[in-house]
């Protein structure tokens, strides 16, 4: 098609223009995509089943880049703290820690099919009823999805964090840091995809995956003092002395989620290439003291959402749980031939307790016509991170 006709697309040798006439942006398709290089092959075929074959025949989908107002990627740190000797061999540090992303690459299909195409009268096809397919009610018509990649993410991470450490001092050294914080931002580096029909700052904008507020983690090394060598009896230092034990305890929020919904009916409820989110009606939180193996949220609180509606839910409403963790490593030194020399026996223990670290929830709600909602293990818990890891060595140091 003539990028200066009525059409928006050119294809030359395999490399595409896309020219947008009312704004003048350019995108450039990246080389060695359809159709410089499309390659399908349909295993354990017939020429009577040659057309049904995905990926044969059809318009092809393609990755642009935009090549017109490219903005660099780029990040803002900065950060102010004070710090203070508070005795006993430690210091207290209180931070204001703050980042910014500008410019960060995001991706969205700018060929969707218009906003509620499907229901359209004029597009059903009169053979069938049904809505014709959607390559042919896209605004490029001759090509599928064209992802489009663009630099205008944003990310904002403010937090305080606040760390008290002391050197080894007498046997003894510790570390506490305590982080209370806020990352959002409408995309990340992994191409996350984002709405066509609205605006992003609107539908996309979150807490983002590493969210994790607040958390809590402490680290500790103590030369347990050797009862041998208090007492003058090297028989009994032989089992009592030289002991260490060092560990990483971490107390952590859970990540965000979004919760989300299926049908039993398969509804088409947007008639768009982008599907609907779940509905709120309600304050989806529970008190602690309400929550079971079962129901780990407000699971009355999300109905189903009506047809030509898109929903209400926002972005990471939800966190799955928090967890608790205890590393711990316990060794003894045994001197061989002198001080230089020395057998070290360590045990180390991740997950120390084997207490059970739930991570996730069925997040997925399941309504049928009548908008009642049967998956029943809707809010339970379903995930766990590993048990009990026991790590035992004896080395020779010299």
């Amino acid at each position: 098609m003539d990028p200066k006709g009525n059409g928006k697309t050119a294809i030359r040798g395999g490399f595409g223009i896309f020219y947008d006439r009312p704004q003048g942006n350019v995108y450039s398709a990246t080389v060695g995509q359809p159709p410089v290089s499309y390659m399908p092959t349909l295993y354990y075929g017939t020429l009577a089943t040659f057309l049904q074959a995905s990926g044969v025949v059809g318009p092809p989908d393609v990755i642009v880049v935009e090549a017109a107002r490219q903005s660099l990627p780029s990040t803002m740190n900065f950060s102010f703290g004070v710090q203070r000797d508070v005795g006993f061999r430690s210091v207290l540090d209180v931070s204001y820690v703050g980042s910014l992303g500008r410019h960060l690459l995001i991706q969205r299909n700018i060929n969707s099919i218009p906003m509620y195409a499907r229901f359209d009268p004029a597009n059903v096809d009169g053979t069938t009823g049904r809505p014709l397919a959607d390559n042919f009610l896209r605004p490029y018509l001759g090509m599928g999805a064209i992802q489009m990649r663009t630099f205008d993410a944003t990310s904002n991470y403010h937090s305080l964090q606040a760390s008290l450490n002391r050197r080894m001092t007498n046997g003894l050294q510790y570390g506490v840091a305590y982080t209370r914080s806020k990352a959002l931002g409408t995309g990340s580096a992994d191409f996350e995809g984002v709405s066509y029909y609205f605006p992003k700052r609107r539908w996309n904008y979150g807490p983002l995956s590493y969210d994790i507020n607040p958390m809590l983690v402490i680290n500790y090394i103590w030369e347990i003092p050797g009862l041998g060598k208090r007492l003058g009896n090297r028989l009994l230092g032989a089992f009592t002395d030289d002991w260490q034990l060092a560990g990483i305890t971490a107390l952590m929020s859970g990540r965000p989620f979004t919760p989300g919904f299926s049908t039993t009916d398969g509804q088409d409820i947007t008639g768009s290439q982008e599907g609907a989110r779940i509905t709120v009606i309600g304050d989806p939180r529970l008190p602690k003291d309400q929550r079971t193996f079962g129901r780990n949220f407000n699971t009355a609180a999300f109905a189903r959402t009506p047809q030509r509606s898109f929903g209400n839910v926002g972005i990471g409403i939800l966190r799955y749980p928090g967890w608790s963790n205890w590393d711990i490593s316990v060794s003894k030194r045994i001197p061989w031939k002198g001080e230089e020399r020395y057998f070290q026996l360590r045990g180390e223990f991740y997950n120390a307790w084997n207490h059970p670290q739930f991570n996730s929830y069925d997040a997925g709600a399941r309504f049928n016509p009548a908008g009642q909602q049967v998956n029943a293990n809707f809010g339970a818990l379903n995930g766990t991170r590993d048990p009990r890891k026991i790590q035992l060595s004896l080395r020779l140091m010299f």
